[in-house]
């Protein structure tokens, strides 16, 4: 069995529930190391309650030469501060090593990512660090690492993320540094959920044997099946629990009017109005609770319902026009249950 995996920055505007629906396994997102990323926490805020039974959430630090211990526990204090509680849950620590706008000095050499890995696991001993460190780079360097390798190897031109896997028998997954990389990137140009420009990945292995190798500390309080956690602690706090479908709605319209009002002039000035029209209904929507708190005989149900339509309107007139990822009956329905919990 291979699993496929998607690594996300702030330059990706993602449908999450739909990359999950059509098979997506693994997720990490940039945190830092040459710069903070801006949108970490939104993604994680989107992403936390994803049951871990379907889907390894994860985060990777460019790693820069010098310092390897700091850069480590910057990396983690980074995920403290943004992703409160990634630690409560297996998770993907991915050191990203390469050479940067063809700068021999941005890449770290063996005894640096060790040393970076070390202090990870020191600190997070149920963990067990990933690094992305392409042959292109490194040859043969990193013989005698004791971290796994993930490696990248792009095929040619775009398409979906399963049609553009060259397959498990690929000379791609040749190994170097002395061990067979436990994840290839084997493309930049995948669609997934929509998005035509994704960085895709692959495992050869269940989901259970990725976590194993991921976080192996975890295998000591949860149980297996081939490839199911079944901890019920964590299978109740599915994909399915409305308010989770409502945090994933919620997250993909705010990524992707983010992404937008950040990288086009045009769709900044549509956020701005947009900005406001969201502030008067959220006035509106305070009024209405105040009134609900003095018991006024106003109808809850019927409340939500108006200010649902219209919070959901507002926000996808200022989306891109070709957004396609939640229909306004979804935004609808992901609004109104948030309301409901304000009002009850």
């Amino acid at each position: 069995m291979t699993i496929f995996g998607w690594d996300m920055s702030h330059y990706d505007a993602p449908g999450i529930g739909k990359a999950v629906a059509d098979g997506i396994a693994f997720i990490t997102h940039k945190a830092g190391g040459d710069k903070n990323d801006p949108e970490i926490g939104a993604w994680w805020a989107g992403v936390r309650r994803l049951d871990p039974a379907k889907v390894l959430l994860g985060a990777y630090w460019v790693l820069y030469p010098g310092n390897p211990a700091g850069r480590a526990d910057e990396f983690l204090a980074r995920l403290d501060a943004q992703c409160p509680g990634w630690h409560d849950r297996p998770f993907l620590l991915q050191a990203d090593c390469e050479k940067w706008n063809g700068d021999p000095d941005t890449v770290p050499g063996r005894s640096d990512i060790r040393a970076f890995c070390t202090r990870l696991t020191a600190r997070m001993p149920r963990l067990r660090p990933i690094v992305y460190a392409p042959k292109w780079v490194y040859g043969d360097t990193l013989t005698g690492l004791p971290y796994p390798l993930w490696a990248s190897s792009y095929v040619s031109g775009p398409g979906g993320f399963r049609a553009l896997y060259p397959g498990d028998g690929s000379s791609r997954w040749a190994a170097y540094s002395g061990q067979t990389p436990a994840i290839l990137q084997y493309t930049s140009s995948a669609t997934i959920a929509g998005q035509t420009t994704s960085d895709a990945n692959a495992y050869r292995g269940t989901l259970a044997e990725l976590i194993r190798l991921a976080a192996p500390g975890w295998e000591n309080t949860m149980d297996w099946t081939d490839d199911v956690i079944t901890n019920p602690a964590w299978r109740a706090d599915s994909k399915t629990n409305p308010t989770v479908r409502a945090n994933f709605a919620i997250y993909d319209v705010w990524n992707q009017a983010h992404t937008a009002a950040a990288h086009a002039t045009a769709a900044h000035t549509e956020m701005t109005a947009l900005k406001g029209q969201i502030a008067a209904l959220n006035t509106g929507l305070g009024a209405a609770i105040a009134a609900l708190a003095a018991k006024d005989t106003i109808d809850e149900v019927a409340l939500a319902r108006h200010l649902s339509e219209g919070v959901a309107a507002a926000v996808l007139a200022g989306l891109p026009k070709d957004s396609d990822d939640i229909t306004p009956a979804e935004l609808q329905e992901a609004i109104l249950e948030v309301v409901r919990k304000m009002v009850s």
